[in-house]
């Protein structure tokens, strides 16, 4: 009995020599070719000794069937017309010869690399000279027995090339999909990640320019009361230290999203994993405009119905950006009227300063554009998740207005 490890190293041997032969018939087509040709050649060379009369005729013949299979692969067509023709003159002034197998050769090349029409006709072709063949020479004992078997060796060249032609398509179809598939894969993950960038970056200015906003403010107004009321100074310089580490604990937050590996086990990350804000925080929000000197409320109207936590994220940004531009560009606001209708499934959300009039000159109230700056262009885009809308302006006796709109259960995609 055979050893098991000895018989496996035998298969794994022989396996891997296929493999280099494959290999090589790939990268290297006419020089595999050349050996199929002179193979053949040793083959069929005795026959022609053994069983024939010789003479240059056949000797001619038999060379010219299989020479020409050395481009058999660059010119299917080309050399299946020559060995045709050879074999034509053969069948005129020679006797058969085993290298008419060349001819099986050739046709099945052909229905491998050409279309079905191209090789049924080759197919067509070498049936007549099945048919010559068979009435001249009594291959099988009689011409109808070498018929029939002449015409089933072409027909399986035929059919096999034919075959792996088909499933060299198959496999390349699948590569081509697979291709296909893993570059929408990478395209969509690019979308994904822009998104995600964008959405970011709309946070990061959110939290970033109101906080700064905030601080800035209350610093001024700490530094003006610092001697005159050291107490509300102090209080408002603790306001400050509050605010920054609320806006230092939420850019943790968000940059944390950037970050491709995962935190140390050790690492605390509560600001990491905090909720994004909700109606619940407008209250502090509100706290935080009221500690910069504004008179900051916030009030509701119509029936209060659940929101999902994207579309409470929206509210809170949108109220918190129109504050900060209050902040940032209404020197002389005294006052914020925050307004949320409640009207299932709409949300409306309105924000009112009093600033300075629109009489007031550009330098003391500098416009915001409908269209541009980072904030409104955050709130459109918040908005528009949900097929809504803003509106910004001034109003005719001073002051300034964001108006929001939008249906809360009508956003594919209603944020964390």
């Amino acid at each position: 009995m055979a050893d098991p490890a000895v018989a496996l190293g035998r298969r794994r041997s022989a396996s891997a020599s296929w493999s280099r032969a494959a290999a090589y018939d790939r990268t290297h087509p006419q020089a595999a070719d050349a050996v199929l040709a002179a193979g053949l050649a040793v083959l069929t060379g005795p026959y022609v000794v053994l069983h024939t009369a010789g003479g240059v005729a056949v000797w001619l013949c038999d060379a010219g069937l299989v020479l020409p299979l050395v481009w058999r692969r660059r010119y299917p067509e080309a050399v299946f017309a020559v060995l045709a023709a050879v074999a034509l003159v053969q069948w005129v002034i020679a006797e058969p010869l085993a290298s008419d197998v060349s001819l099986l050769v050739a046709l099945f090349t052909v229905a491998l690399q050409r279309p079905r029409r191209v090789a049924a006709a080759a197919g067509a072709v070498l049936e007549v000279g099945v048919v010559l063949a068979s009435t001249r020479w009594n291959l099988a004992g009689s011409w109808d027995r070498s018929l029939i078997g002449l015409s089933g060796l072409a027909g399986v060249a035929l059919l096999l090339g034919a075959a792996l032609r088909e499933r060299r398509a198959h496999l390349r179809e699948l590569t081509e999909r697979a291709a296909r598939l893993e570059s929408e894969r990478d395209q969509q993950a690019l979308i994904a990640a822009a998104a995600e960038r964008t959405r970011i970056a709309r946070e990061m200015h959110d939290v970033i320019a109101h906080s700064l906003a905030v601080i800035v403010t209350m610093a001024d107004g700490a530094a003006a009361k610092l001697n005159r009321d050291p107490q509300q100074a102090g209080a408002a310089i603790s306001s400050i230290a509050q605010v920054g580490r609320q806006a230092l604990s939420d850019t943790r937050r968000l940059l944390g999203v950037l970050r491709d590996q995962v935190p140390d086990a050790g690492s605390p990350a509560p600001a990491d994993l905090a909720p994004q804000p909700g109606l619940a925080e407008l209250d502090g929000l509100m706290a935080q405009l009221r500690a910069t000197g504004l008179d900051a409320t916030v009030s509701y109207t119509g029936t209060m119905f659940p929101l999902a936590p994207g579309a409470q994220l929206t509210v809170y940004r949108l109220v918190q950006e129109a504050a900060t531009n209050t902040l940032k560009h209404a020197p002389g606001a005294t006052m914020v009227r925050v307004h949320v209708r409640w009207q299932e499934p709409t949300v409306e959300v309105r924000v009112i300063d009093n600033g300075p009039p629109p009489s007031t000159s550009p330098a003391q109230r500098p416009p915001v554009p409908a269209g541009g700056g980072h904030g409104i262009a955050g709130m459109r885009e918040r908005v528009a998740l949900y097929g809504g809308r803003v509106e910004t302006g001034s109003l005719p006796g001073g002051g300034w207005v964001v108006r929001a709109s939008f249906d809360a259960n009508g956003g594919g995609r209603h944020g964390r």
